[in-house]
């Protein structure tokens, strides 16, 4: 299975789209920053909570992807800052299934969790339906996110 995460009108764009990695450990995997070139995406990888929120300020940044271990708060503090109603979707990842770190990525506002190791099928399809939802959202005057189906605030 092969998703295509050229979707809505973003395919149009000559602009590189940029996802973000953040936490320390996510940085070294080769394996899921060749499947995102692979599929058009640039990752960008970020050293620290303050370059983390620069980049997601980037218009052209649409995707963060950050490593959740108990020891690194990077995806507490990430999420913390970025809040659910976020014009781009977070992504959480785990070396493994902690049902504890789900839960609260997952409360805390992440789109999606996916562990180590994981399949590429898998993240795809992820990666695919939280592109496909912030295609979706579009910033307003105030700085709050509205979805173009619904037209109310997230």
């Amino acid at each position: 299975m092969s998703t295509d995460f050229v979707l809505g009108s973003t395919h149009l764009s000559k602009r590189p789209r940029h996802v973000l990695l953040a936490g320390n450990d996510i940085q070294g995997e080769e394996d899921l920053i060749n499947l995102l070139k692979q599929k058009g995406l640039k990752p960008v990888p970020s050293s620290s909570l303050k370059e983390a929120q620069f980049l997601l300020d980037q218009r052209d940044t649409v995707l963060a992807i950050c490593h959740a271990s108990s020891s690194d708060s990077t995806f507490r503090d990430l999420l913390g800052t970025v809040g659910n109603g976020s014009r781009v979707p977070v992504i959480v990842c785990g070396d493994f299934y902690d049902p504890h770190l789900y839960l609260e990525a997952m409360e805390l506002g992440a789109f999606d969790y996916f562990t180590y190791p994981y399949h590429s099928e898998g993240v795809e399809w992820i990666v695919g339906n939280a592109l496909q939802a912030a295609s979706h959202k579009t910033p307003t005057s105030s700085g709050s996110v509205t979805t173009m189906n619904e037209g109310v605030p997230c």
